[in-house]
C-alpha cells in the first residue's frame, strides 16, 4: 500500500527536526489513507533544478515538476485526492533545495478540515533550504469546516542568500452554508531559521467557542485573512517590498481590506491583511506576492497552472 523509494536523506546533514525518509513510519492498516507522507528533494543539474529524489505515501501525492516559466522555477504541486480531512490525520511533508534550486510550491486546491471526532487533524511541514536556494511556496486556502480542529506547523531551515517567498491564506469555514466561525479550534504556527539562528516565529490560534472572532480588536466584519513572508535578499530589495506592500494596503484600490507590512530585526517582512469576502483576499494575496517577486526576484508572478 506504501509507495517507497530511495530515502534522500541519508548521507546528508539533514536538520534535527526535519522528518527524514529513515523516520517514516510505516501506517498500520487502519492508519492506512490518513497518515500522509511527502519528500522532495531537489539540486541544480546542468543548470536547470530538477527533483532528484521523491517519496509520497497516500493520501499525499506529488506531481512531476513542471516549467511553465520557459527555466527555473520548477513548479511543483503537493496534491490531496481524497478532498479533506477528517479527525486524526497526519499529513507530514518534508522539502529539501539544494544550493542554487529554484522551486515553487503549490497545492492542487484547499486544504478542507471536516468535522473532527476526537483528535484534531495534524500537517506538519519541514522546509530545508541551502545557500542560494529560491522557494515559493503558495498554497491553497485553508477552510475549517464547523466541528473542526486543526494544527498546522511549518519549520524552515535557510542557509546564505537562500530567499523564501510564502503566502497562506485563511477562510472562516463555509460561509455560504452559513459556517463561518463554527469551527472548535485552528492553530497556525511557522517557525524560520537562518543559519540555525532564530529569524520568526508566528503563531496564530483561533477558538471561536471561547472569544467571538468577530469581536471588536479581532476580525470585526472582515472575516477572511492573509499572510505572507518574505524572508532573505537584500536590504534594499526588502524595504522595497515592505514600503510597496503598505502603499498597496493603503491605497484606494484596497477597498474591503485592511492590513500592513513590517520588517523584522532580521532579513524579511511579514505581512498580513483582512478581507471582506474572498475575492478581496484573493485581490490582496496576488498584488503583494506580484510586490514581493518584483522586489526580491526581479520577474512577475506568474499564473498558477491547477489541474
Amino acid at each position: 500500500m506504501d509507495q517507497v523509494r530511495t530515502p534522500v536523506c541519508r548521507g546528508m546533514s539533514a536538520p534535527v527536526e526535519t522528518l527524514g525518509f529513515e523516520r517514516l513510519p510505516r501506517p498500520e492498516l487502519s492508519a492506512a489513507g490518513r497518515h500522509g507522507a511527502a519528500l522532495a528533494r531537489f539540486e541544480v543539474s546542468r543548470g536547470r533544478t530538477i527533483l532528484r529524489d521523491s517519496y509520497s505515501r497516500v493520501p499525499l501525492q506529488i506531481v512531476r515538476p513542471l516549467y511553465p516559466e520557459g527555466g527555473d522555477p520548477a513548479h511543483l504541486t503537493l496534491i490531496n485526492p481524497t478532498g479533506g480531512s477528517v479527525g486524526g490525520d497526519r499529513l507530514e511533508v518534508e522539502l529539501v533545495l539544494g544550493e542554487g534550486s529554484r522551486v515553487l510550491w503549490t497545492t492542487q486546491g484547499a486544504t478542507r478540515i471536516y468535522r473532527t471526532n476526537g483528535e484534531p487533524v495534524v500537517s506538519r511541514t519541514a522546509i530545508r533550504m541551502e545557500k542560494d536556494s529560491v522557494l515559493e511556496f503558495i498554497p491553497d486556502p485553508i477552510i475549517p469546516y464547523a466541528g473542526s480542529r486543526y494544527r498546522q506547523e511549518v519549520s524552515l531551515e535557510l542557509e546564505d542568500n537562500a530567499r523564501l517567498l510564502y503566502g497562506e491564506t485563511l477562510f472562516p469555514g463555509r460561509v455560504a452554508s452559513g459556517e463561518a466561525f463554527g469551527y472548535n479550534s485552528l492553530t497556525l504556527r511557522f517557525e524560520a531559521r537562518l543559519n540555525g539562528a532564530l529569524l520568526l516565529r508566528d503563531a496564530i490560534e483561533i477558538s471561536p467557542r471561547r472569544a467571538d472572532p468577530r469581536s471588536l480588536g479581532l476580525f470585526e466584519p472582515y472575516p477572511y485573512m492573509g499572510t505572507f513572508y518574505v524572508l532573505g535578499g537584500s536590504a534594499g530589495a526588502l524595504d522595497r517590498a515592505a514600503e510597496n506592500t503598505e502603499a498597496l494596503l493603503a491605497g484606494a484600490g484596497a477597498v474591503g481590506v485592511a492590513g500592513g507590512a513590517s520588517r523584522l530585526e532580521g532579513p524579511g517582512v511579514m505581512i498580513r491583511w483582512l478581507a471582506e469576502s474572498p475575492v478581496r483576499l484573493r485581490w490582496a494575496f496576488d498584488e503583494i506576492w506580484n510586490i514581493a517577486r518584483l522586489a526580491v526576484l526581479g520577474r512577475k508572478a506568474p499564473r498558477l497552472r491547477k489541474f
